[in-house]
């Protein structure tokens, strides 16, 4: 392992940014309270998935430009209200081009090579101390992989970048580059999964976090109205 090391803000910045927030890809449809699969039309399983890659698109332009995408692509956000609470981060120079290629990428539904690209740039720096945390970022990719599944509560699905020999791809690895399981196959999330980790509630009926108002489209205001 290297000397840990400190990192900046702006580092911290790219961290929190990719890490806590939810992934919609591999979209399946989970009744209550079970983790299993329900039937639902292409459509809204197409809806569903659009919407959370919009929230987490948001963060990326918020972070590089200091605007939502109600400036940026006004085409994407339609007649969604603008987002509250956010701010362009203090990036330097190379970060910050990697946000804005990454918004492009998430844009352009290019998310696998997005999200292996990030997690190659925290791995490089895992031993980093993250202030004013004073843990380092594998330590803390680890602390919020383990609370998503904690709220998701359908098993270990995330995983930090740094694993035992047991989790990493065919066992044989502590990296962790790609998140997926010994067989290197990808994780799938139900949307009652998604919301309650997006929620930070534990609850797909219960909104909070990231959509205080709940989530929209037909599959995640369904969960509402059967609260």
């Amino acid at each position: 392992m290297q000397t840990q090391k400190k990192m900046g803000n702006s580092s911290f910045f790219a961290l929190v940014l990719v890490i806590s927030l939810v992934p919609a890809n591999h979209v399946l449809c989970a009744p209550a309270p079970s983790c299993e699969p329900v039937e639902a039309t292409d459509e809204d399983r197409l809806q569903f998935t659009l919407n959370f890659e919009l929230l987490v698109a948001e963060f990326f332009v918020y972070g590089a430009f200091g605007v939502g995408l109600d400036v940026v692509a006004p085409g994407y956000a339609m007649v969604g209200p603008p987002p509250i609470g956010t701010q362009k981060a203090n990036l330097d120079p190379p970060t910050q081009r990697i946000i804005e290629n990454l918004l492009v990428a998430r844009l352009l539904a290019t998310e696998y090579g997005q999200d292996a690209a990030i997690r190659t740039l925290l791995y490089k720096i895992a031993d980093f101390i993250v202030p004013p945390y004073g843990i380092t970022v594998a330590e803390f990719t680890d602390k919020i992989s383990n609370l998503r599944n904690q709220l998701a509560m359908c098993g270990n699905k995330d995983e930090g970048i740094i694993v035992p020999k047991q989790l990493g791809a065919e066992n044989r690895t502590e990296s962790n580059i790609l998140s997926a399981d010994a067989n290197s196959i990808s994780y799938d999330r139900t949307p009652r999964e998604i919301l309650r980790i997006s929620y930070g509630t534990g609850n797909a009926s219960m909104p909070g976090g990231f959509l205080p108002q709940g989530g929209n489209g037909v599959i995640a205001k369904s969960f509402l109205e059967n609260a």
